[in-house]
């Protein structure tokens, strides 16, 4: 049964505070040379809201470690559960845990010695789970040494065998599970071979209460593991990616361990593990493993073998006579996992959809098997139907954030999201899972920036969101990441063409301050030395015509862009644009438009004044190019110019009466039903307009766009002119003598068509339709 799609709901209140008092750590600690101590009766013992404020600052603050002082007040703080993987501790700062009642911790990627060790055995009263996954640093700094940590602790000597060393790693007599991942337990040293083995034999002797270890990806001989049968109370060993050169012989000291009742010998990265006499390997597994339900033999050849006759039982030769709760059969050869009579109530492989997401949730510590199940669901959801979509995309969301730093889980997680956001459930994804998805695939863009596969895909996945509502949250980083890609000079065209087709769509869609946010992140010196690449390459193409479309965005009522575009030279490119693209509406459009802008500004306005720019505008006024708009933004360039009087015009030709007859009759020309391409935020400069009655063709033009956006889009455009105080003004334009005949009969006419409308539709909606995530994702 698929699983339902949750509610769209907020955060619960807790987690929003929670995220509010992180980003403000001076709100409830001070900070001093040593780090951060809590303020002055501020106690924080409940252990799961410390728990919860712990993880919200490893997740903020992960590349700085100095947080950590904050708990080393125990009787102020308490906290059971630590997870600080990929983070950079040493001993010093792990000190802040002691005293704590710790559970559970992992400390994957952290590059730990010897002095970290001791540390965590100070936590040996209550630690219950310990995860050190990448420990090849750690292991050779033990075997490195030549002997074992002095101790106190020595274990009875009944309790081992005289072949034991007898000192141990781990402090840790009540530690239920451990898991050591990509060590290396041998010596390349001749004369001190076995080193490694008895580091790993001290680490699991002692340890009697274990009943969950992980080995996976570590290198060691099983056939010297003696020591597993030590370890009476083990349930669940794994194994995986761990070469086994002699199957058979390895299987007599792995089913030492009686009480086992989850086995994990599935292949390596590289290729499909193949072992010899697949059938009697797993035949020896069930016999002498009787509590055995779970066994994962993914990426191995143990299950190749087929029976000779379907009579209906067991499929697989060696399983006969065992049901399993689970069995593990992704990407092994001849297909097992799509044959009839599996002796499992559970299966991964890509057999039908719910053996693919039973893989994502198992193997999200796989980083091979992971990324193999989610290309078989990217294909699935490509060709086929997947019926729980809300459980793959959470599957493929805490898959890619577990793996962060995984190229290929990255690329493979993203295409599979695309069919996702992009499918017939897009409107059921909550606002939630929205923001979950777009902060990782940013991180997956700023991990794996130069790989083009990536960028390409989680570029794809923004065109097929509603980013400027989902975005608020993270706008700047957002637009920092895309400014990146749009502005490399080695940047594919289509890739440069997405980041800037997105910046564009944002650009048009927000107001204020985040149009600034454009300014000072490099917007415009971007998309100018990319006109400026075109222009060299005389190449007028969509990259060229989207940059001009996209200052024309970020300077609308924003003079600090506005300034940015001319003190970058931006007046001159747009001529040499002019004359080298004469003929291209669309260019002409979007600089017409971006001029208009700058013409909006009263101190820039002089600058049009020069460089024969207002005889190349008097031009543009007669155009026809592109219906009307070239020319209204042409004569709406004027409007602005003009109604600042006669003693602003400092120029001799054209004269200033002359530029008005010609707005006039621009202004006559133009058909009160033009259909425009155009989006106006704001009324405010057209609206300044209307008191230009020493103006009349400045104030004409200001009516006649009004007529006509309220005419054609009345749903959009007269409640914006209703907000903003238009039909007011409308009142003082008509009630005065100086107006004229005709802009008195336009004000009538949009005060008749005033209505309610609604907002214009997501602009990014059919990109993503229009493009596809390549078939091989290693390209």
């Amino acid at each position: 049964m698929a699983s339902p799609w949750p509610e769209n709901n907020p955060e619960s209140l807790e987690d929003l505070c929670l995220k509010v008092v992180v980003k403000n750590l001076d709100s409830f600690a001070d900070k001093f040379s040593d780090g951060y101590r809590l303020k002055e009766g501020i106690s924080l013992q409940h252990p799961s809201l410390c728990d919860k404020l712990f993880q919200s600052m490893y997740e903020e603050y992960r590349k700085d470690m100095s947080w950590l002082s904050i708990l080393r007040d125990s009787s102020l703080t308490r906290i059971t559960r630590v997870n600080l993987s990929w983070c950079a501790v040493d001993a010093n700062s792990l000190k802040s845990l002691c005293g704590h009642p710790i559970r559970e911790l992992d400390l994957s990627h952290c590059n730990l010695d010897e002095s970290c060790v001791r540390i965590i055995n100070k936590l040996s009263d209550t630690l219950l789970s310990l995860i050190i996954g990448d420990a090849y640093g750690l292991v050779q700094d033990l075997i490195g040494k030549g002997h074992l940590m002095d101790c106190n602790y020595t274990p009875e000597a009944e309790d081992f065998d005289d072949k034991y060393c007898l000192d141990y790693v781990f402090k840790c007599p009540n530690l239920r599970k451990l898991v050591i991942r990509d060590a290396y337990f041998e010596n390349d040293d001749q004369d001190d071979a076995s080193s490694g083995h008895t580091v790993l034999a001290a680490i699991l002797c002692p340890l009697k209460n274990l009943t969950y270890l992980d080995l996976s990806s570590c290198v060691f001989d099983i056939e010297l593991m003696d020591c597993l049968e030590e370890l009476k109370n083990l349930l669940s060993l794994d194994l995986s990616c761990v070469n086994i050169g002699n199957m058979q012989e390895a299987l007599k000291n792995i089913c030492k361990a009686k009480k086992l009742r989850h086995l994990d010998l599935s292949g390596a990265e590289e290729a499909v593990c193949f072992h010899n006499h697949p059938s009697q390997c797993l035949k020896y597994i069930v016999d002498n493993l009787p509590n055995l339900t779970s066994l994962d033999i993914s990426a191995t050849n143990l299950a190749s073998s087929k029976m000779q006759a379907d009579d209906g039982g067991c499929c697989i030769p060696g399983l006969e006579g065992k049901q399993l709760e689970f069995l593990g059969l992704l990407d092994c050869p001849d297909s097992p996992c799509e044959r009839q009579n599996l002796p499992a109530k559970r299966v991964t492989g890509y057999g039908n959809e719910a053996q693919i997401l039973l893989a994502l949730r198992i193997y999200m510590d796989k980083e091979h098997l992971l990324t193999s199940a989610m290309n078989h669901l990217f294909q699935t959801l490509r060709y086929e139907e997947v019926h729980d979509q809300c459980q793959a995309l959470e599957l493929i969301l805490d898959g890619m954030k577990h793996n962060w730093t995984n190229k290929q889980v990255q690329i493979s997680g993203s295409a599979a999201l695309f069919y996702i956001l992009k499918g017939v459930n897009r409107e059921k994804v909550t606002q939630f899972q929205r923001r979950r998805v777009i902060l990782l695939l940013l991180d997956a863009m700023e991990q794996h920036k130069l790989d083009k596969t990536m960028l390409r895909n989680v570029l794809l996945n923004f065109c097929s969101m509603n980013l400027p509502e989902n975005m608020t949250f993270c706008h700047r980083r957002l637009i920092q990441n895309l400014m990146d890609v749009v502005v490399s000079d080695t940047q594919e065209d289509f890739i440069q063409r997405l980041g800037i087709i997105l910046l564009n769509c944002i650009a048009c869609q927000v107001d204020g301050e985040e149009k600034l946010t454009f300014g000072e992140l490099g917007a415009i010196e971007a998309m100018l030395k990319i006109i400026k690449r075109k222009l060299a390459l005389e190449q007028c193409d969509e990259n060229m015509e989207v940059s001009w479309s996209m200052m024309w965005n970020i300077t609308d009522e924003t003079a600090e862009n506005c300034k940015r575009f001319i003190n970058n030279n931006g007046l001159e490119l747009f001529k040499s644009c002019l004359q080298q693209f004469p003929n291209n509406e669309e260019l002409l459009r979007n600089m017409m438009g971006l001029m208009g802008n700058i013409a909006e500004v009263k101190e820039l306005r002089k600058q049009l004044m020069e460089g024969n720019f207002l005889h190349i505008f008097c031009d543009l006024m007669e155009s026809e190019k592109d219906g009307i708009e070239v020319s209204y933004n042409a004569v709406g360039i004027f409007s602005h110019i003009t109604a600042d009087g006669a003693a602003a015009w400092t120029i001799h030709s054209p004269t200033r009466d002359e530029v008005m007859r010609r707005m006039i009759m621009a202004i006559e020309r133009w058909p009160l039903n033009s259909k425009r391409n155009i989006n106006y935020r704001s009324f405010g400069p057209i609206l300044n307009l209307l008191r230009a009655f020493d103006t009349p063709a400045a104030q004409f033009w200001a009516v006649w766009a009004l007529c006509n956006l309220t005419q054609v889009y009345p749903e959009r455009y007269c409640r914006l002119l209703k907000s903003e105080g238009g039909l007011e003004l409308l009142d003082t334009v008509q009630a005065d003598p100086r107006t004229l005949v005709a802009v008195r009969k336009l004000a009538q006419t949009v005060r008749d068509q005033v209505s309610t409308g609604h907002q214009k539709e997501n602009p990014l909606q059919d990109i993503s339709e229009q493009c596809q995530i390549d078939e091989n994702l290693d390209d």
